[in-house]
């Protein structure tokens, strides 16, 4: 809870200290001070009641006075804020803690200018990602210099578009909003582009072969070696895989209800939200998807047997950990793309084996509608734009004309 204490710094003035605690996420104590020009002490201790008033409601802002770091702190406490899904929030801090508070946010909000921003989106592809900046440790070699892609950039700007936004609608601070319709920089290509370097990335099929043979065979591959059947053979989000109970599978029609995904915040922890476009869908599955759950169960039973009343009976979750709790979203992912290392195919992130299921789907002839429902996906748009090079061109033709039948 925020407190508000007084002290007397001059003769002619009090300093109001505004204290809002501990910050969940970077776990640093949020102050800011006011400074109120009297020597009467009544007039100090009315303006601290006051403020304790309007945090109490939730209607306080901060001085016009304000940095950009005070003003984004400020609304991180804000109801707007608090409703923001909990992704979305952790996404924002990132943003506000490792970029836009360490390199601008010293600015006054009123001062903050255009040409301030446009030099701030610079310094952000000129950096790239962060690891560049990190000095190599000890007898490591110097990093090889990663790049960052536009939507690094258009993230960053639209959350300060929002920000800046609320404090022109919501606490009235200032007139205008300097982000609209800013040009943002375009990121330098060092060969020129390639429109193909920008595809889905996606495992060939003997690349698939190996991948299963050699997680099968590999002991440390065992957590993992049944979820990797299901990713391949159904095409969901790791998010949703991990989200799925035995209650969801009906083994007799050969189905999978998906309708919802497992997430980790360091705000919230873990969390069942609704699926990405916040529809269910009900998906085929072949017998080989129910044996890889079956043989997941079995794997589970000693944990059961062993740990007894410390396992998790509750959650009734198919991918887990060995006590039958959430399996944090990025263990997997951590593991992926070394083992495709370690085994010699291509290197790609787990995300990757959602997009071979797609192509591999439309590459065979399979209808694009029947794989977008598939996948979830909120349009067939999204469906087309994404793997358009893996259909056919017989398919294409047909999809052309279906483009020129809904324009007439």
């Amino acid at each position: 809870m925020a407190t508000v204490r007084i002290e007397r710094r001059s003769r002619k003035a009090f300093t109001l200290i505004i204290d809002h605690g501990i910050d969940p996420i970077t776990k640093k104590r949020k102050k800011e001070t006011r400074t109120i020009v009297t020597d009467d002490i009544t007039v100090a201790e009315a303006e601290r009641l006051t403020i304790l008033a309007e945090l109490a409601k939730g209607t306080y802002k901060p001085t016009s006075k304000a940095t950009l770091k005070e003003y984004i702190e400020h609304w991180f406490t804000t109801p707007v804020a608090k409703k923001l899904a909990s992704k979305t929030h952790e996404n924002y801090r990132n943003c506000a803690d490792l970029r836009i508070i360490p390199w601008i946010g010293n600015i006054r909000l009123k001062e903050l200018s255009r040409s301030d921003l446009q030099r701030f989106y610079k310094q952000i592809l000129q950096v790239g990602h962060l690891d560049n900046i990190k000095p190599p440790l000890p007898g490591q070699e110097p990093r090889k210099r990663k790049e960052i892609g536009r939507e690094t950039l258009e993230y960053h700007h639209r959350f300060i578009h929002r920000v800046l936004n609320h404090a022109i609608f919501e606490d009235e601070i200032l007139e205008r909003n300097v982000a609209t319709k800013i040009i943002l920089p375009e990121p330098e290509r060092e060969t020129e582009y390639n429109p193909d370097v920008e595809i889905a990335k996606v495992f060939s099929q003997s690349e698939i072969v190996q991948l299963e043979a050699a997680a099968a065979t590999d002991p440390k591959s065992v957590p993992y070696v049944n979820i990797l059947t299901v990713a391949l053979r159904t095409g969901m989000r790791r998010e949703e895989l991990l989200a799925l109970r035995w209650q969801d599978i009906d083994f007799k029609s050969h189905t999978i209800t998906v309708k919802r995904a497992l997430i980790y915040t360091k705000l919230n922890g873990y969390e069942f939200k609704s699926t990405k476009n916040k529809k269910r869908r009900i998906i085929e599955v072949t017998e080989e998807v129910l044996n890889a759950m079956r043989a997941e169960a079995r794997r589970q039973a000693p944990f059961k047997l062993r740990l007894k009343d410390k396992y998790d009976k509750k959650s009734k979750l198919i991918f887990c950990r060995e006590d039958g709790f959430q399996s944090h979203p990025d263990t997997i992912s951590s593991w992926f793309p070394s083992f495709c290392s370690s085994i010699g195919i291509t290197r790609l992130g787990f995300h990757c084996l959602r997009h071979t299921h797609a192509s591999h789907l439309l590459a065979s002839g399979e209808d694009i509608t029947y794989v977008s429902k598939r996948l979830g996906h909120s349009s067939i748009q999204v469906t087309y734009g994404t793997y358009f090079h893996f259909i056919p061109l017989e398919k294409r033709a047909s999809l052309k004309e279906l483009e020129k039948r809904f324009k007439k």
